[in-house]
């Protein structure tokens, strides 16, 4: 009797209403309704016009989800092998030691560096854009993405070349 909305109930969980849209028949609200009409219920709780419009802001663990999926579109290793390959071996070591310096804050150190063949923030957010749905959070998931990647990347490129035989 309106479970078959059950998604909206995880947008707004104290909504009484989980059919949100006109088209999305909810019989369970229409009885409760109807009960308040009569007294016998009270205080039923609307979800907000943000929530019915969809811009309301994603929580913490969604974006950081959204972020590690959207990181794992590009390959950290595949990145690091093609920095390395595109820099002097003199300045792969100045790059190591640079990055075993900045512990924590690698990811601030790439991002100041503009090291070639490391993606950009803005090609982040078109994955972004293709992959997800419309949301004010979208920001933040590419952001936490971007630093998600470059990290992984820093990680990739302070580790010690091993030389394949």
């Amino acid at each position: 009797m309106g479970e078959g909305w059950h998604n909206n109930h995880h947008a707004y969980q104290s909504s009484v209403r989980q059919g949100f849209k006109w088209w999305e028949i909810d019989p369970t609200y229409y009885v409760l309704k109807a009960l308040s009409w009569l007294g016998i219920v009270w205080d039923l709780k609307k979800p907000p016009a943000e929530v019915l419009r969809n811009e309301q802001r994603l929580g913490a663990r969604v974006i950081n989800r959204a972020a590690e999926q959207l990181a794992a579109r590009f390959n950290a290793e595949q990145i690091a092998l093609a920095v390395i390959s595109a820099v002097p071996s003199v300045q792969h070591l100045a790059l190591r030691e640079t990055l075993d310096r900045a512990g924590h804050r690698a990811a601030e150190v790439l991002a100041q560096l503009h090291l070639p063949h490391i993606p950009s923030r803005e090609e982040c957010s078109a994955q972004a854009r293709a992959l997800f749905a419309r949301t004010p959070s979208l920001d933040e998931i590419v952001d936490r993405a971007y630093e998600l990647l470059l990290t992984s990347v820093g990680a990739h490129l302070a580790a010690p070349v091993t030389v394949r035989q």
